[in-house]
């Protein structure tokens, strides 16, 4: 991550610092398909030209929506060369992959696009096409050489959405970092990566939003909490869905089964020193579901993170 700052930061304007600062300044956008708010609470000259630049590095490389991406160019066989950062995407991602058994994948793109959650217009799917589907999904189907990728299979599809959000928030907390900032709360999407404090006595309070009926639900907190330090995901079925014949399909794709995961949880909050682990984790565990979320947290002490588990009973 260091080395891509140190070359991030070369992309960068740098401006001169301003006479006098607020207390707390605010630098608002949107980029990878979401909106991102930084918050910062030290004397900066941080500016949303530099923002937008990181943002748009990773867009240029991790977007599958995007079809000029690296990732995308990857997908259709076009190259098989890794950036520094879609390297560091693909190690973290395998790394969930093992430790959670395959419940996170980043080759379910073939499936994901199937069920209209991708870069792919929503059809009707039946069963022979999920099994053509699933011959492509497998995170132990790719390995990474050097800075190549290598494809067991070379219709497997990669897709990154459910760590790319986590991974860019990290990619700017490390900007600022540094920046020698240390007191800011990195927001994109609902992702967050909290350092320091809002003010001398006062950890950032944020609030996990309660699930909703339907996408266009408010929001309304669940729960408050008071951090410092520490990067917060949450993934739910209750925003990115599509109708069915009358039935609800959430968008987390079970890379076992090739289907709309249906279990008991409607989302999962995890926090973790690293946003893109925090992201990846909750997409992993709602998959897993309740129970086995709950058990792989008890078996694996290592990992540093605690999870809110709101079911739908």
């Amino acid at each position: 991550m260091n080395k891509i700052i140190l070359f991030l930061l070369g992309i960068s304007l740098t401006l001169c610092a301003c006479s006098t600062q607020p207390s707390v300044t605010q630098i608002t956008g949107e980029g990878i398909g979401t909106y991102y708010k930084i918050t910062i609470a030290d004397k900066n000259n941080i500016t949303q030209f530099q923002i937008d630049s990181l943002i748009s590095v990773l867009n240029n490389t991790a977007s599958i929506f995007n079809p000029n991406s690296l990732v995308s160019r990857i997908n259709r066989n076009e190259t098989d060369t890794l950036n520094a950062i879609l390297k560091e995407i693909l190690e973290v991602a395998l790394q969930v992959s093992g430790k959670t058994d395959g419940a996170f994948d980043c080759t379910v793109g073939a499936l994901v696009n199937l069920w209209g959650f991708g870069n792919a217009p929503q059809k009707e799917v039946t069963q022979q096409d999920v099994e053509k589907a699933l011959e492509t999904v497998g995170y132990k189907k790719i390995k990474i050489e050097g800075n190549k990728i290598v494809k067991e299979n070379s219709e497997t599809q990669l897709n990154f959405n459910a760590i790319a959000k986590g991974y860019c928030v990290d990619l700017v907390a490390a900007f600022l970092t540094g920046k020698n900032l240390e007191n800011f709360l990195v927001d994109i999407g609902g992702e967050l990566c909290i350092r320091g404090k809002r003010a001398p006595n006062q950890k950032w309070r944020v609030g996990i939003q309660k699930p909703t009926e339907n996408r266009e639900g408010g929001f309304v907190a669940e729960e408050i909490m008071d951090l410092q330090d520490i990067s917060v995901a949450t993934s739910g079925n209750y925003r990115n869905y599509i109708e069915e014949n009358g039935k609800r399909l959430g968008h987390t794709i079970n890379p076992k089964t090739g289907y709309p995961e249906t279990n008991d949880l409607l989302s999962a909050t995890v926090l973790t020193p690293a946003c893109a682990l925090a992201d990846a984790y909750a997409t992993a565990f709602m998959v897993m579901g309740a129970e086995k979320a709950n058990l792989f947290l008890t078996q694996h002490p290592e990992i540093e993170l605690r999870c809110a588990l709101i079911t739908n009973h």
